[in-house]
């Protein structure tokens, strides 16, 4: 017996492609499985590079990214994703970060960020943001 919105998987990820790029490999992973669990494809990047190169081959639905990586910084790859990979101006982006929210919105806004959760990461706000910029893509 199906459920309403079964189909869709646990808010509407099911079939999304989604891309998780974080330094931490516990938090990737988290959130890795969360997502799948939610019924969504996720691949995992650690740094900027490995993240362009990712989109590269493959562009996702949307992009869940750390302010601070090892490489740059989540706006670098926003930006660099923006300008130089096919499609990659339409891609939404959700920010997570250990920094106070006051401290990045500024150029969360900038990159048009519209969500930026704080560490550790609550399930219910990550979803929110998620099928916010989903519905809006």
């Amino acid at each position: 017996m199906r459920h309403e919105g079964e189909s869709e998987g646990l808010f509407g990820l099911h079939g999304r492609r989604l891309l998780v790029v974080e330094d931490n490999p516990l938090c990737a992973e988290a959130v890795r499985e969360w997502l799948q669990i939610c019924g969504a494809t996720v691949e995992t990047a650690a740094t900027v590079r490995d993240a362009l190169a990712r989109i590269r081959r493959a562009a996702p639905d949307l992009v869940v990214l750390d302010v601070l990586l090892p490489d740059g910084t989540g706006w670098d790859l926003l930006a660099r994703m923006r300008k130089a990979v096919p499609g990659g101006r339409g891609v939404p982006a959700v920010a997570i970060t250990g920094a106070p929210p006051s401290a990045v919105a500024g150029p969360a806004g900038e990159h048009g960020v519209r969500h930026v959760i704080t560490k550790p990461i609550a399930a219910e706000a990550l979803a929110a943001a998620l099928a916010d910029c989903l519905s809006s893509a």
